[in-house]
């Protein structure tokens, strides 16, 4: 589906960008995906929890045991077995084999259910934006292997993650169960996102009806009106912490796409036009080709990219070729022993040995889900 160009978007604004982005390599869909493999198979030798079908936080250090991955990395996991099991359908057996054994974060305890933070039974810690992520990925878990179960397990974490929202600001949805000082852009961007994802496999006009007002009031809370990007969160005082995280804005933008998509209407496709050219120009760095922010924060923004693409396809000049920050970061932000550090577009220290594992799953899935948006 195309939109007509967005007459508040000056497009020629936006040359230097093309001309400072021939300097980076474009990469194929191809070696993209054979990077994303190099890092599962990485992922698999270094963070799998034998017979538990769990990955640990960090790569194991002799003599320093690690623990599972908190809930936010697996969700990320998940995303990145999705999108590898999308390109290779050989690996579904391990999107499934995950999938299932990251039940034992559901934490049954009321007043209602949700993934906690660590593997159950413990005292309940659940994080409103980790079940989002939870939501999106179950939703996709559904589609790639075709069982509806996944679908029934995002609806009931879905449920959690509404449960959050009250009338306090007006609206919007808490980070964290146990701290109610405050509401945060990374919980309600992924909120949105998730209805969306579930409405898409439902049709359930209540829950459009809901996401499209939880944008608008996040829109209206976080957004910067002078560049479109959104900020980090709001007090009950209404103090806002003005801080840009690169998810942020990738979760409106995606949300936004897919809005435009979804009601045809304009103003969502003028939106994400907007988001989509700001967020370009704020992290993307032309002379390297590199995404200025960290890995576990960049994917996200670069799924959002992937989204604009697909939904908005005549507005996809304003995006630089997404191959090129994950080439940067194969060249820049990949040690020797092939892991990835927390920040895309910047080397580690060399003697660094620790790495967590959401910054490889980020990876991963980047790598996969671009390779994807650009296969032929």
């Amino acid at each position: 589906m195309a939109y007509p160009a967005n007459p508040g978007i000056d497009e020629g604004m936006f040359g230097w960008i093309a001309a400072a982005i021939s300097f980076a390599p474009v990469v194929d869909s191809a070696t993209l995906a054979q990077w994303g493999r190099e890092a599962l198979d990485q992922i698999r030798a270094n963070y799998l929890v034998s017979g538990q079908n769990l990955y640990t936080d960090r790569n194991v250090l002799p003599g320093q045991p690690s623990q599972p991955a908190f809930t936010w990395g697996v969700g990320v996991m998940l995303s990145a077995l999705n999108a590898a099991s999308r390109w290779d359908p050989k690996l579904k057996p391990l999107l499934r084999e995950y999938a299932d054994g990251t039940r034992v974060y559901w934490n049954s305890i009321g007043p209602v259910p949700g993934y906690d933070v660590l593997p159950c039974p413990k005292p309940v810690d659940r994080y409103y934006d980790d079940n989002a992520w939870m939501v999106m990925a179950l939703v996709e878990a559904s589609d790639t292997l075709k069982d509806r179960k996944y679908l029934q397990w995002a609806q009931e974490t879905l449920a959690y993650v509404l449960s959050g929202e009250d009338d306090k600001l007006g609206g919007g949805i808490y980070w964290r169960e146990s701290d109610k000082n405050g509401k945060n852009c990374c919980a309600n961007g992924p909120s949105v996102a998730a209805m969306l994802a579930v409405y898409g496999r439902t049709k359930d006009a209540a829950l459009l009806d809901h996401a499209e007002k939880l944008y608008s009031w996040t829109k209206e809370h976080f957004q910067d009106p002078e560049d479109h990007l959104f900020w980090d969160g709001e007090s009950l005082s209404g103090h806002v912490e003005k801080y840009k995280w690169s998810y942020n804005t990738g979760l409106m933008l995606r949300s936004a796409s897919e809005l435009a998509r979804i009601t045809r209407k304009q103003s969502y496709a003028d939106d994400a036009s907007e988001i989509a050219s700001s967020s370009v120009k704020h992290w993307f760095v032309p002379e390297t080709g590199a995404l200025n922010d960290e890995g576990k924060f960049a994917h996200l923004l670069m799924d959002a990219w992937t989204i604009f693409k697909r939904d908005l396809p005549d507005q996809a000049s304003l995006l630089p070729d997404l191959s090129k920050p994950l080439a940067d970061l194969h060249a820049v932000g990949r040690t020797e022993s092939g892991f990835y550090g927390g920040r895309w577009g910047r080397k580690d220290d060399p003697k660094e040995a620790s790495f967590e594992l959401i910054d490889q799953a980020s990876a991963v899935r980047a790598l996969y889900e671009v390779a994807l948006s650009e296969r032929k």
